[in-house]
């Protein structure tokens, strides 16, 4: 029988393979025509750990499936086989996808190896190869690449400290009001108090908005960027996905946002190419006009 799987197949997690019943004695016809199978992703190969691939698989099965599995090899060491579900015994043709999760360490290399087996005992075997990257640097291609986590303190209108960030200069994005004009078409964040009530994130063209200056001489061609607050956001940025960010930031239209330590808040840049990052809050200190807070944040490359 013919068989096309528009749907997802899924692992068995307990079973090393896939068993199905023959359909027919071994003496009631002559040995089919041998299995042939392939096996393809539409990513780049490198992914992080905790990413799913999501494997095409197509087979010609002619003498009826009767097993189907994967496998992994590491460092020359293969795993124990991983049942394949979503196939029917008997089936002549496979064709679907399975998402299979990467669990190893950033720099090792992973073979995946799909097997059939027919109902003759005839097998075919494909592979594909995918390697491990650090924290941000994976997602197959299908997300920005993240930069790596930086670590800075943004000073209020009363402060020493610059108020003004370009996220993607890292460490080095923190400008005093006098440079604000001359790095406007980096700086996407900026943080003070004016008339929000407390610790803000400010986007740089909402400063005049809060009561604050754009910078001395004023930023004549401010950026757009726009905060949220995540109840739920990652505590621990080192480890963000690249993925993750792609996914699981959207933007509001909130300017200016009152801050918190401790707490995590999103931000996207405004644009069809605008960026996306997280701001993990360290701390604030100070009080009134004059506070500091120490920011630790990363965002897309």
């Amino acid at each position: 029988m013919k068989k096309s799987l528009t749907k997802f197949f899924s692992l068995i997690a307990l079973a090393g393979v896939v068993f199905f019943s023959s359909c027919g004695s071994s003496d009631d016809a002559t040995t089919p025509n041998a299995p042939t199978i392939s096996v393809s992703e539409t990513g780049n190969g490198s992914y992080e750990n905790g990413d799913q691939i999501a494997y095409t698989i197509t087979a010609t099965v002619p003498g009826g499936v009767k097993i189907v599995n994967f496998t992994k090899t590491v460092d020359g060491t293969e795993s124990a086989a991983t049942g394949i579900t979503g196939v029917n015994p008997g089936d002549t043709t496979i064709a679907g996808t399975v998402n299979i999760p990467v669990a190893e360490d950033a720099g090792k290399t992973v073979t995946i190896t799909v097997n059939v087996t027919d109902n003759s005992d005839q097998t075919a075997s494909a592979t594909a190869t995918y390697t491990v990257v650090a924290a941000g640097q994976g997602g197959g291609g299908s997300a920005p690449l993240l930069r790596g986590t930086a670590t800075v303190s943004l000073g209020s209108e009363g402060a020493t400290a610059g108020s003004y960030l370009a996220s993607s200069k890292g460490t080095a994005g923190v400008f005093l009001s006098s440079q604000a004009q001359a790095n406007q078409a980096d700086i996407d964040i900026t943080f003070g108090v004016g008339n929000t009530g407390g610790p803000s994130l400010i986007s740089p063209d909402q400063r005049t908005s809060v009561g604050l200056n754009a910078g001395s001489p004023a930023m004549t061609a401010a950026r757009t960027t726009y905060f949220k607050a995540e109840a739920n956001g990652p505590t621990t940025l080192s480890t963000v996905k690249a993925i993750d960010v792609e996914n699981n930031i959207t933007a509001t239209t909130t300017k200016n946002l009152m801050i918190s330590a401790g707490s995590v808040y999103s931000f996207v840049q405004a644009g069809d190419t605008g960026k996306k990052g997280y701001i993990l809050v360290k701390s604030i200190s100070g009080s009134g006009t004059n506070r500091t807070a120490e920011i630790e944040f990363v965002v897309q490359q």
